[in-house]
């Protein structure tokens, strides 16, 4: 109320001072044109007019960050000057050379049906711009990507290899590379790393199978043909059998979720078959059920060699994916 009172009180102040910062801002003082902005908007002087005039100062002040913050507040308003707000945001990101985020806002405002057609034209001549120049980033950024994973993969870095391939999927440059390929059959590359490059593999356009080495089994995969690399029938035919402990046993029941998910993302493609996901959920909970000293040494005794071998590759899934990414 306080702000309110002071445009009210003094309006002669207020023109005063915007006469000042437009002043200001046509003999190119962007620094003294800020002041007079900043002391409009301090005291609720909100117009359209000196909160574009503010904006293209703190452009120009190259205050980069508190004008995007700035911008953000006010496209949020989703006022009548949303569309205006909108392009100045948009020119803001494409000088500061962030491509990816000019399309995203460019995306989201044109699926308002209210932008005059002149602002329309400007903001997809500056989205495909956009495009084009992020395209050509992925690329550079491509290439020096797999340069680097060429020496991860020399120095048997596994961390780094991780963050690499999953580098290039977050890149979305999809590309048949015999390094990646190599590396699938090689069997010194970590298994973890492994099922990051099945992942990246899924959305290439292969022409030949490819040749995956996994705890000494090796086979032929066949993007077209095969599962996915993470297939949710499996978890979800692992996890039926224990629908009781989920009502039960809730805490229970979402750490073996968690192991189970590491344990498939370390073993895919080679997982186990339908007719033993029973015996899985069992080892599972057997696994878990260790872990707090729940199990009496017979059980230990009794079990099938087939349980204890699950046993054993949940121990080994939980070593291997813990040993690259801490969990």
């Amino acid at each position: 109320m306080e702000e309110r009172e002071k445009v009210i009180i003094f309006p002669k102040w207020k023109d005063n001072l915007e006469e000042k910062a437009k002043t200001a801002m046509q003999e190119n003082q962007f620094n003294q044109a800020f002041e007079y902005f900043d002391q409009l908007t301090d005291n609720g002087v909100q117009t359209h007019e000196v909160m574009t005039g503010k904006l293209i100062c703190m452009m120009e002040l190259n205050m980069q960050a508190d004008a995007e913050e700035l911008c953000e507040e006010l496209i949020a308003k989703k006022d009548s000057f949303y569309a205006s707000y909108v392009h100045i945001y948009a020119t803001l990101l494409f000088q500061s050379s962030k491509y990816s985020e000019v399309m995203h806002i460019v995306e989201d405002a044109l699926l308002h049906t209210d932008i005059p057609s002149h602002i329309v034209n400007q903001l997809q001549h500056m989205y495909q711009l956009s495009k084009e120049l992020q395209q050509h980033e992925d690329q550079n950024s491509y290439a020096d990507v797999l340069e680097r994973l060429n020496v991860a993969v020399f120095e048997r870095n596994d961390r780094q290899q991780w963050y690499l391939v999953k580098r290039l999927l977050k890149l979305g440059v999809y590309r048949d590379k015999s390094l990646l390929r190599d590396m699938l059959s090689e069997p010194t590359i970590h298994p973890v790393v492994k099922t990051a490059l099945l992942e990246y593999f899924e959305h290439v356009k292969l022409e030949d199978p490819i040749h995956i080495e996994k705890f000494q089994i090796t086979d032929k995969w066949n993007v077209e043909e095969a599962d996915a690399v993470l297939p949710v029938s499996f978890t979800t035919g692992v996890l039926h059998y224990l629908d009781n402990l989920q009502h039960q046993n809730p805490t229970e029941y979402q750490m073996i979720q968690f192991i189970l998910e590491r344990f498939m993302y370390v073993y895919t493609p080679f997982l186990p078959h339908e007719e033993n996901y029973e015996l899985l959920a069992d080892a599972l909970c057997f696994y878990v059920n260790r872990s707090f000293q729940l199990v009496e040494p017979e059980d230990e005794r009794t079990a099938s060699n087939l349980k204890k071998h699950y046993v054993n590759m949940i121990e080994t899934s939980e070593t291997l994916y813990g040993s690259l990414l801490d969990v």
